[in-house]
C-alpha cells in the first residue's frame, strides 16, 4: 500500500513536470545548414550544398545588427560566399512602436560576398 502511494505520487509529479520542463533546445544537426541553404536559393542564387558558416564580422554584419538581425558569413561547396542575415532564434518579446503595436522582424537578406 505504501509503496503504490509513493508510486502514484512520482508518476503524478512527473506528469505534472514534464509539460512545465521548458528551455533553450538547440537545433538538431543540419538544420541551420538547410535553413541558410533554403534562404540562398529562394533569394535566387546557387549554392548546391552549405560547406560552413560563421557568424560574420564585416562591416555589413554590423549594419544588418543594427536591424535587428544576426548575420552570417556561408561558404557553399560551389565555391560562393554569402552573408545571409536572419532574425534571432530567441528574439524575445517583440519591440513595440511609438503606438503600441508590436514591430515585426525584418526579412532574412542574403548578399553574395565577391572573393
Amino acid at each position: 500500500m505504501r509503496n503504490a502511494a509513493i508510486m502514484a505520487l512520482v508518476v503524478g509529479l512527473g506528469a505534472i513536470a514534464v509539460p512545465e520542463a521548458r528551455g533553450d533546445v538547440p537545433p538538431r544537426p543540419g538544420d541551420q545548414e538547410r535553413l541558410f541553404l533554403n534562404l540562398i536559393e529562394a533569394s535566387g542564387h546557387a549554392c548546391g550544398q552549405v560547406g560552413s558558416f560563421k557568424s560574420a564580422t564585416s562591416s555589413d554584419a554590423e549594419t544588418y545588427t543594427k536591424a535587428g538581425l544576426d548575420a552570417f558569413t556561408v561558404e557553399c561547396t560551389n565555391g560562393k560566399t554569402y552573408l545571409v542575415a536572419i532574425a534571432p532564434r530567441r528574439p524575445g518579446p517583440p519591440q513595440l512602436d511609438p503606438s503600441g503595436k508590436p514591430i515585426t522582424s525584418p526579412a532574412p537578406e542574403v548578399k553574395e560576398i565577391e572573393k
